[in-house]
């Protein structure tokens, strides 16, 4: 009786629509810290400029704002500590700051503090396009950084509200259940 009342019970718990399987979620939670990106955005049309890679990576994908502030120079410093905290996991992972047409940097200022971050420039219309009808729609006047898969689609997104610490375990659970191709 045990185990046929607990296969019953998770057939019947399984949703058939896309509202229900919401209502399960708000009422059981995730155990992501950042928020989902709904649905997954392929932003591979957007990383063109990067060299390929033998092998694809997790990456870390800051979008910067008008300009970089004191808040967009915290999220870099942010995920470069997350960066080396993932200890095993770190060379599974990279950093891309995607740069707006009207933000100016000191070149030298980010090779110095930010060694392994990859940088490229972004086209602000083309990427206001992919967030059109997505969860992670913005003004894109603040900065904001994505958990991207080696597929090059987006699954996460985190602001400066969020805790950097919900990036580390984010991406820990992440790397160690998925494959290391």
């Amino acid at each position: 009786i045990i185990v046929f009342g607990v296969i019953a019970f998770g057939f019947l718990m399984v949703p058939k629509t896309e509202e229900q399987r919401q209502k399960m979620i708000e009422m059981f939670g995730t155990t992501n810290q950042g928020q989902l990106v709904k649905p997954a955005l392929d932003v591979s049309a957007a990383l063109t400029a990067l060299p390929a890679l033998e092998k694809p990576k997790w990456q870390i994908v800051i979008v910067g704002g008008n300009y970089c502030d004191q808040t967009c120079e915290d999220i870099l410093l942010n995920t470069r500590q997350i960066h080396m905290l993932l200890g095993k996991y770190t060379g599974r992972v990279q950093r891309i700051f995607l740069q707006g047409p009207n933000q100016v940097m000191d070149e030298q200022w980010l090779t110095e503090q930010h060694p392994f971050l990859q940088l490229a420039d972004l086209d602000t219309d083309q990427f206001k396009q992919l967030l059109i009808n997505n969860s992670a729609d913005w003004d894109m006047a603040s900065t904001r950084y994505f958990v991207v898969t080696p597929d090059s689609k987006a699954i996460l997104y985190f602001t400066a509200d969020n805790d950097a610490n919900g990036l580390l375990d984010d991406l820990k659970h992440l790397l160690k259940y998925s494959p290391d191709r």
